[in-house]
């Protein structure tokens, strides 16, 4: 079956579009390979490899696009923001903010594109008419309609460049969260250069919006924009301000929050070399080896059972969007469960001693991919 273009809808050849311009490899930017993942939020993600930065494409442009309007958009961006992103002392005149907020809203399209075919089956991505209505806007050089943009100084430690998209929804006090999100927040971070931006897919919606701690803002077009301004943000603040909550509005009784379902799984967190997981009793916490989170990212998934103090067994699995419970009962029933799965049975040396889980050998239909 041809493919068509994502954002002109052309049948044409498709080629290799760079989520972030090829310039960056050539600018002085620090190139040690590294990880990439990509994936949905909340989720342990795709590994991508090992591989020097900004060499990651996707096969979804069309040749006319790739060398026309968005060739365009880069240029804009290597000139601008070539300084900014060496961290060195920059200007955006108010008569490039709309090039620079148009590119970024195109590097964060570009950089959904990244997730896999299984996960955009599912769902997971933008509406293909944000993709069609900025190629129809191409000749503006602006950003589409109800977007808002701010613009940092990257001071992290764990990345040299990402993006990220968050879904939103306007909150009304007292009312329940809407089914569906009704913009996205983007995120992009190149060398020491942040930028944050909101587009509200309902422009009826739109609000008014600031960011805690000041952000200057990039978009709609102001005053000449001198970088940097306004403390640089940490590694913590990023992943607030990425996760759509360092959002303020204006309006009285109106909130602008990330989309409870794509955000609001619940948590884990790394202790030394183990994982911390909370139980569904909702009162204790049992620990798993992080190495699993390792090996889920790359397609391998097991089963382990565990036990916490009130005292009840679990049977656990991992899968790609984190560690589950699928049985609780007594100690007798949930080792049979355990003992019922297929799959080799492998030993991790952890702290304390020796842990025991199985690996997960087939698709089960619990969201696990076939594992070869």
């Amino acid at each position: 079956m041809t493919r068509s273009c994502i954002f002109c809808g052309g049948e044409g050849p498709l080629t290799g579009e760079h989520v972030f311009g090829d310039w960056l490899t050539r600018i002085g930017v620090d190139l040690t390979p590294r990880a990439h993942v990509a994936g949905p939020l909340n989720r342990i993600g795709q590994e991508m490899g090992v591989t020097a930065p900004f060499r990651r494409t996707v096969r979804d442009v069309c040749g006319p696009c790739n060398h026309g309007w968005m060739a365009r958009l880069e240029d804009a961006a290597r000139h601008v923001l070539t300084p900014l992103i060496l961290g060195k002392r920059g200007i955006i005149e108010p008569s490039d903010q709309g090039a620079i907020a148009a590119w970024m809203e195109k590097t964060c399209l570009v950089g959904m594109l990244m997730s896999s075919t299984e996960d955009r089956e599912r769902g997971y991505g933008l509406s293909p008419s944000e993709y069609h209505e900025l190629y129809d806007r191409r000749d503006s050089m602006e950003p589409l309609p109800a977007t808002q943009m701010w613009i940092g100084r990257h001071g992290g430690q764990e990345r040299t460049g990402s993006t990220w998209v968050t879904p939103l929804v306007v909150a009304i006090e007292g009312m329940d969260e809407p089914t569906l999100p009704q913009g996205y927040a983007m995120t992009v971070v190149l060398g020491e250069l942040l930028l944050h931006g909101v587009r509200f897919t309902v422009p009826a919606l739109e609000l008014t919006l600031s960011t805690r701690g000041g952000l200057p803002p990039l978009w709609p077009r102001g005053d000449r924009i001198v970088w940097p301004g306004g403390d640089p943000v940490d590694d913590e603040r990023f992943f607030r301000l990425s996760a759509g909550k360092e959002l303020q509005a204006t309006e009285p009784q109106l909130s602008v929050r990330p989309w409870t379902p794509a955000t609001e799984l619940p948590e884990s967190r790394e202790v030394g070399s183990m994982v911390e997981l909370r139980t569904i009793c909702g009162e204790h916490v049992v620990y798993y080896p992080a190495a699993l989170v390792h090996e889920a990212m790359r397609g391998r998934f097991y089963a382990f059972v565990t036990s916490c103090e009130c005292p009840r067994a679990y049977l656990i699995e991992t899968a790609n969007d984190g560690a589950h419970c699928k049985f609780a009962g007594g100690d007798e029933p949930i080792a049979k469960a355990y003992d019922s799965l297929e799959g080799d049975e492998y030993l991790i040396d952890r702290e304390g001693g020796l842990f025991v889980c199985k690996r997960l050998p087939e698709y089960s239909g619990t969201g696990r991919p076939e594992v070869g």
